[in-house]
């Protein structure tokens, strides 16, 4: 197979699609070999809908190795294989339809490309229905063809040479001049000077000073004395748009110029425009060099806009109402955009001496986006449209990330659903696949803007095409949901007094980011509620009004969205939010409320230090047109968590600590402490418990996770505050407000937190075990008696047994009859490994049933009943299976660590086969047989089960193990053990 062609490569591997890289380059080819070669030619094209460079390797390794990526993707077939060239194409999914698939020498797209015809069938589990290849096809050539439309265009010609000066009548003069200044005097002179030095001479000079506190006026009125054309106005501190006005109101020209401080015209600028405004009679006369606007469509796109070589028609200005005082910038692209609804300026080719660098606005108010907005959301027929009660639409502007865009198209339920994302200026990559995958997925929609504008207007954009009775607001960095959450925001949106709910927002560790918004007195800078503290908190507090949302996720009725006419524009992202919720309150609205048992997890930091000091200062005058900030219920609500207010203080956020004179902004800060409460009766304390299971869906799965959400919830039926922290949530800062830190000691080995009763329970992997770890904390157990003992003696350091348990809500006998279900299960991960349990019934030849994930590597799919089963939902499985295997790490297994399954297994009465342990019918009473070999237990799978006791006798015993080995007896041995020890400290 030869590699050094790319082209050839691609048409061998059958990655060529024609029509689809015509609609890419706009040009057709006979063969497609010719489009192969354009693809290479062009760069950042794709030559086929189902292969994406910009999908296949997030650290572009092609490029790295100077490769064209088709090349890449073939050279290494065996490692490439597993690679989804496209969110539509699963390899695993060709693979168990073609096994041949693996041994293609291009690979598994081109297998599958070359057996599957128009009809067929994705490869792709994304999809919430079957779509077929023609029919992604199709609209991957529209959604190209669309993103070439929109992104190449041909430029408006500019009209020259200039037409001949027409003669100008004896009177007033021609053209006002307008300028607006402002503690700028060193640079008066020069600019006054270009104008002075004008062949057209017949000008007004109106200078509008904006209460400079250097020498601006006087070196103005300086030059009025020696040149009567030069009008100095004084005006107090005031907008730009009004200066302009002030100006224009003083102006006598039928024509008028704007003429910035620091600019310079060339001597016959005013010359030649004047000369274009007389020959086309046009409203609007714009020297169009460089990259400023020439029609007004190219104004809508957001390309700059220069009135310092514009000439416009002074009773046209006036017309349309002059400048915009409501806007903070961009006063300049609005009045053009008004002066052109009803005839395009004329764009000349007039030479310009010199333009400025287009200014950067960091995180300021956007009020360029304000401005284009408006071009491009008719709020009033918004409001006319009708909407569904039956669907919750979400609304989303999309980040840089085309991976976080499929996540959401294959996240969001679809039943009474909808999604409205939208791509502002995307790239051709991202743009082709949100907008071919959309369109085939009912519900979803896909929004082009071809504008540079912010994600608050491109949220507006799509709520004006929501169609549902209730908006969901996402920003980009909002993970979805692992659970549909929507709905239930919607629910609460139902209560008359509610304008805004959002979830609990939660970091990539599982810390709480933000409950809302709070403010105290005299600050108009929001404090994130909870902030730092565990969910738990959050969730002992409950669904409570907070003073405004704050959240990459909030949702609202339609029609509230539509009277606050959406998120204000000027917020670039973060805030937007608070505003909306402070102006739905102002309005009369309703409150915001935190529903805390729905949760989203953002990937990123609320927001950065400059981004979140232009946000909060944007925010002021949201929080203070009435003087008074809102109200505060943190104090009460914390309490609830068990969790007083000591102080309040404010804390400075600056861009550059180095810099005083940096921006910055005071973010104010409630100082809190735990209530004691060891000697309430019952004693209340905090507890961390720690996990080494991975935050987010990664460890939703993991054994330990269910077990501490079991531990957890029977600590708290005995009226203690939980918090379950997993191993990323490990370094908090609010730990410290814990009493007690008890480690579920599996994986990681966790280090003690000074101050707090440090527990530890060894529940799996003694090996992992030293003796200066159990030396470092006050309690510890371990889930054996005989290692308990045997280490107690060894290590001099106390260690107490307390043996796994069960949750007694979900495993007992009643959750089925028995011998109803699979005659041999197994409920598990392979954890990596091809387990002894499974590997030994397999070999026999037994009929199991196998629950579980990641058993792909050691078994065939069809052998898999499925890749989990909710821990609610086991303990039905466990009492109706004719026999449940276990087994246990080699290091349990020797020491003697009975497994949580044979508790839960147990207390549902069941029949268990396991790897040998000690202990085993002291505590189970022969419910668990062990097997030492697979003949024995080819011998003990079979029925009439004679190695183990009757259904009678089995429910007695599993009532047995109920009471005694129950998380609520672990709670209580617990609970007395960290009291005791906290009140000796005393």
């Amino acid at each position: 197979m030869r590699l050094d062609d790319p082209a050839e490569v691609m048409v061998d591997a059958g990655l060529v699609d024609v029509d689809y890289v015509a609609a890419q380059l706009g040009t057709s080819y006979d063969t497609p070999l010719d489009a192969a070669r354009a693809v290479v030619l062009a760069g950042d094209v794709s030559p086929h809908p189902l292969f994406e460079a910009q999908w296949i390797g997030r650290k572009r390794s092609w490029q790295r190795v100077g490769q064209h990526p088709v090349l890449w993707y073939v050279a290494e077939r065996r490692r490439r294989n597993r690679i989804a060239p496209h969110p539509l194409v699963d390899p695993r999914i060709i693979f168990a339809a073609h096994p041949e698939a693996r041994h293609h020498p291009y690979g598994a797209l081109s297998h599958w490309l070359s057996v599957s015809g128009p009809g067929a069938p994705l490869p792709t589990r994304i999809l919430p229905r079957r779509v077929s290849w023609g029919t992604y096809r199709a609209a991957a050539i529209e959604a190209a063809a669309g993103w070439r439309e929109e992104v190449v265009r041909e430029r408006p010609a500019l009209l020259g040479p200039t037409p001949p000066r027409v003669p100008h009548a004896a009177g007033s003069p021609a053209v006002t001049v307008v300028m607006a200044a402002q503690d700028a005097g060193p640079l008066v002179h020069a600019t006054v000077a270009s104008l002075q030095a004008q062949t057209f001479a017949d000008w007004q000079l109106v200078a509008v000073d904006r209460g400079s506190l250097d020498d601006t006026a006087a070196v103005l009125q300086g030059m009025a004395a020696f040149d009567d054309r030069i009008t100095v106005v004084r005006e107090s501190r005031c907008s730009h748009a009004r200066a302009l006005n002030v100006a224009l109101a003083h102006g006598v020209g039928d024509h008028v110029a704007f003429l910035p401080l620091g600019r310079e015209w060339l001597p016959e600028m005013l010359d030649d425009l004047l000369a274009h405004a007389h020959h086309s009679g046009a409203a609007c006369v714009l020297a169009g060099i460089g990259a400023v606007a020439r029609s007004r469509q190219e104004l809508e796109v957001g390309r700059p806009v220069d009135l310092a070589t514009a000439l416009l028609q002074r009773a046209a200005v006036a017309d349309v109402g002059g400048f915009d005082e409501s806007l903070g910038g961009s006063v300049e692209r609005d009045l053009v955009l008004r002066l052109t609804r009803t005839a395009e300026p004329v764009a000349v080719d007039v030479p310009v001496l010199r333009r400025p660098d287009t200014a950067l606005t960091g995180f300021a108010d956007d009020w360029d986006s304000v401005v284009l907005e408006r071009q491009l959301v008719d709020w009033d027929a918004a409001a006319t449209r009708t909407t569904s009660e039956e669907v919750v639409s979400h609304v989303m502007p999309l980040g840089p990330e085309p991976r976080r865009t499929v996540e959401w198209l294959g996240s969001v339920p679809r039943e009474g659903t909808e999604l409205v994302l939208v791509g502002v200026r995307l790239r051709r990559a991202h743009h082709v696949l949100a907008a071919s995958i959309a369109s085939v997925i009912s519900g979803a929609r896909f929004v082009s803007v071809p504008a540079p504008v912010s994600t608050s207007a491109a949220t507006n954009i799509g709520i004006a095409q929501a169609q549902g009775s209730t908006v969901v607001l996402v920003r980009p960095e909002a993970m979805p949901p692992r659970q549909p959450i929507a709905h239930r925001l919607a629910e609460v949106l139902r209560a008359d007094d509610v304008a805004v709910a959002q979830p609990l927002v939660v970091d990539l560790d599982g810390v709480v980011l933000s409950a809302g918004a709070r403010f105290s007195p005299a600050n108009p800078h929001p404090e994130l509620f909870l902030a730092g503290l565990p969910t738990s908190d959050a969730l002992r507090i409950g669904q409570c009004a907070v003073a405004a949302p704050a959240s990459p996720m909030v949702a609202l009725r339609t029609d509230t969205a539509l009277a606050l006419r959406g998120l204000d524009a000027r917020f670039h992202s973060v805030l937007a939010e608070t505003d909306l919720g402070l102006r739905a309150a102002d309005a009369g609205l309703g409150r915001s409320v935190v529903v805390p048992d729905t949760v989203i997890t953002s990937r990123t930091p609320y927001a950065g230090t400059e981004e979140l000091i232009g946000a909060m200062t944007s925010l002021r005058g949201t929080v203070r047109p009435a003087g008074a900030t809102p109200d505060d219920s943190a104090v009460d609500l914390l309490l609830r968590a068990g969790l007083e207010v000591t102080d309040q203080r404010n804390r400075r956020i600056t861009a550059d600590p180095e810099d005083r004179a940096a921006p910055s902004v005071l973010v104010p800060e409630l100082v809190v402490r735990a209530v004691d409460g060891i000697r309430e009766s019952p004693p209340r304390l905090r507890w961390a418990v720690d996990i080494a299971a991975p935050a987010a869906s990664r460890g939703d799965r993991w054994g330990d996770t269910y077990f501490a959400r079991s531990l957890a919830d029977a600590l708290e039926r005995r009226g203690q505050h939980v918090a379950v922290d997993r191993r990323d949530a490990r370094e908090r800062d609010s730990r410290d407000h814990d009493d007690v830190l008890l480690v579920l000691r599996g994986l990681d080995r966790v280090a003690p937190r000074p101050g707090l009763l440090n527990v530890e329970w060894i529940i799996s992997h003694p090996d992992m075990i030293e003796p200066d770890e159990v030396a470092g904390f006050d309690l510890v157990y371990a889930a054996s008696t005989s290692w308990s003992a045997r280490m107690s003696r060894e290590w001099g350091t106390p260690i107490s047994p307390l043996l796994q348990c069960t949750d007694t809500r979900w495993f007992h006998p009643d959750r089925a009859e028995p011998d109803t279900g699979p005659r041999l299960l197994f409920v598990g991960n392979s954890r990596g490994v091809y387990r002894y349990a499974v590997r030994s019934a397999l070999a026999i030849g037994a009929d199991l049933t196998l629950h579980g994930n990641d058993w792909t590597e050691f078994v065939e799919r069809e052998q898999i009943a499925s890749a989990g089963v909710a821990n609610e939902e086991v303990g039905a499985l466990y009492a109706s299976a004719g026999i449940v295997l276990n087994d246990h790490h080699l290091d349990m297994r020797r020491d003697s660590f009975a497994s949580n399954r044979l508790f839960d297994a147990a207390a549902c009465g069941a029949r268990i086969l396991s790897d040998r342990i000690d202990g085993l019918d002291e505590t189970f009473s022969g419910l668990v047989v062990p097997f030492d070999d697979e003949h024995e237990l080819a011998r003990l799978v079979e029925p009439p089960y004679d190695a183990f006791p009757d259904d009678a006798a089995r429910r007695e015993i599993a009532l047995r193990v109920m009471a005694k080995h129950s998380f609520d007896k672990r709670a209580e041995t617990l609970i007395d053990d960290a009291v005791r020890a906290l009140l000796a400290r005393r």
